[in-house]
């Protein structure tokens, strides 16, 4: 169970951390286990030696030791450049699994046969000892479970973890052999620890990296912006050029959004983004919209470290925004007093929409939150008009608000969805001519906004929610078309 948990974070920099690579690791693993199981048997029927057996336990802590020092090697070559899609995320993943993790899984399932055919001295009481060691055996996954989960992973690390399990299982093979001279074996943990390089995945421009409890983090810098990447880095999170205010991307069409959830009276309007980030569309928000209008800003980001990062490497004076730190629909239902707009920019995984963030009973939760003028603005990955990942978040939507709009945005693949209990009012779009940089992004906006009509989508659940899929089958449909 260590050694899955840790490998889960060790493929994530390289292959995310999304249903498909968590099923090829369960799944393989479980392969893994099985082989060991069979031929663990029967080793043991033919061979019950205990030196055996502790040369099994041995010959896995000596593997796992030098995973962390041949993973990157094997990993950074199966991306290639042609890694990007859903049906290379589950080739590449499978053979990294198979290749890196699938040797020692099965040396270490041979164990248990082999220690019930030791334990057991009467056949009257192989149910007894079989159940003790099934017993402990569990009680072992669940310390191999939360100790990394808790402890090692996020206050030690990822490759330190694989080293400090590897360790323990030569320490335990080395003392129940017998020979001073198998304590030697340590040395292998300790070396591959002193070769293995600090940077877990470098990069050209790479300014910062973190492991952190949720994600592979980094920043880099090309061609003069700053860009926040998680886990694969297929796609940016957020984005610095200290020369120019606006992004070129979404973010830019979201800057207006303020204008059309004004609030009525003198209180200033309360604005939410959940899945902030390094803070882009507040620092745009900032500069922009506040010498306009008075807006008091709040942003949810689940990753502690990620929200960390604005004031550092993305421009902020750290007092734009309060962030929370917690997972966005927790957060949402905590907040009391309402807010004018609401805006869902949180991905997983580079293309995935939280589902839990997706369905028609998270956004009857948002517009709980939502004063009467309020506006939910959701930002969407689509290939299309007609994908039916959009449209299935503009019939959730829909299900939900009685006026709902979509347009499509600056980015290459970014919709807006929006959502409001009123019909908007797009006057104070066209007030905004004349107004630098936001007159073009609001003339923008104003053009391409248009009533949704998900009638072809699928209605989105806390009980069927397949964004994954609806994702991957997107981008395969897309692959297809540009091969044609």
């Amino acid at each position: 169970m260590a050694l899955e948990m840790a490998a889960s974070r060790l493929l994530a920099p390289y292959f995310g951390t999304s249903q498909l690579v968590w099923a090829n690791l369960i799944g393989l693993i479980l392969i893994g286990l099985s082989l060991g199981y069979a031929y663990g048997g029967r080793l043991a029927d033919r061979r019950p030696e205990p030196r055996l057996l502790y040369g099994l336990v041995l010959a896995a802590g000596v593997y796992q030791a030098l995973i962390p020092l041949l993973a990157r090697p094997v990993l950074s070559a199966m991306l290639g450049g042609w890694f990007g899609t859903p049906v290379t995320v589950i080739a590449a993943s499978f053979a990294a699994i198979l290749l890196i993790f699938l040797p020692p899984v099965v040396i270490l399932a041979m164990v248990s046969p082999f220690t019930i055919r030791l334990a057991t001295k009467d056949v009257a009481e192989s149910g007894r000892v079989a159940g003790g060691l099934y017993a402990a055996s569990t009680l072992g996954s669940i310390a191999g479970t939360f100790v990394p989960a808790f402890l090692t992973i996020p206050f030690l690390g990822t490759k330190e973890t694989i080293f400090l399990f590897a360790a323990l299982q030569i320490a335990v093979a080395a003392w129940r052999l017998g020979r001073p001279l198998h304590a030697l074996w340590l040395l292998v943990p300790a070396a591959a620890a002193a070769l293995t390089p600090g940077v877990v995945k470098p990069v050209a421009g790479l300014l910062f990296e973190d492991d952190t409890l949720y994600q592979y983090v980094q920043v880099v810098e090309e061609g003069g912006e700053r860009l926040l990447v998680i886990n694969e880095g297929g796609g940016i999170q957020s984005v610095y050029d200290p020369h120019h205010l606006l992004t070129g991307l979404y973010t830019d069409s979201f800057a207006v959004l303020p204008f059309l959830a004004r609030p009525a009276g003198p209180r200033p309007e309360r604005a939410l983004v959940i899945g902030s980030a390094g803070g882009t569309l507040f620092r745009i928000w900032d500069r922009l919209v506040r010498p306009r209008l008075p807006m008091e800003m709040w942003g949810v980001e689940i990753d502690p470290v990620v929200a960390s990062l604005g004031p550092r490497y993305f421009g902020l004076r750290g007092d734009e925004a309060r962030v929370v730190v917690a997972d966005g629909r927790v957060a949402l239902a905590r907040f009391r007093e309402p807010f004018d707009l609401v805006v869902v920019d949180a991905y997983a995984n580079q293309l995935y929409i939280p589902f839990q963030l997706s369905t028609r009973e998270f956004f009857a939760e948002v517009r709980r939150r939502l004063a009467p003028q309020g506006l939910l603005a959701l930002n969407v990955n689509a290939t299309g008009d007609d994908a039916p990942l959009l449209l299935a978040f503009e019939r959730t939507v829909a299900d939900v608000f009685p006026y709902t709009y979509v347009a499509k945005v600056r980015g290459p693949l970014n919709y807006m969805v929006l959502g409001a209990a009123r019909p908007l009012d797009l006057r104070p779009l066209e007030e905004l001519r004349g107004s630098g940089d936001l007159a073009p992004l609001a003339a923008e906006l104003q053009a391409a906004l248009r009533p949704a009509d998900g009638s072809g989508g699928i209605l989105l659940t806390d009980d069927r929610a397949p964004v994954e899929y609806l994702t991957n089958a997107m981008v395969l449909s897309a692959v297809r078309r540009s091969i044609r």
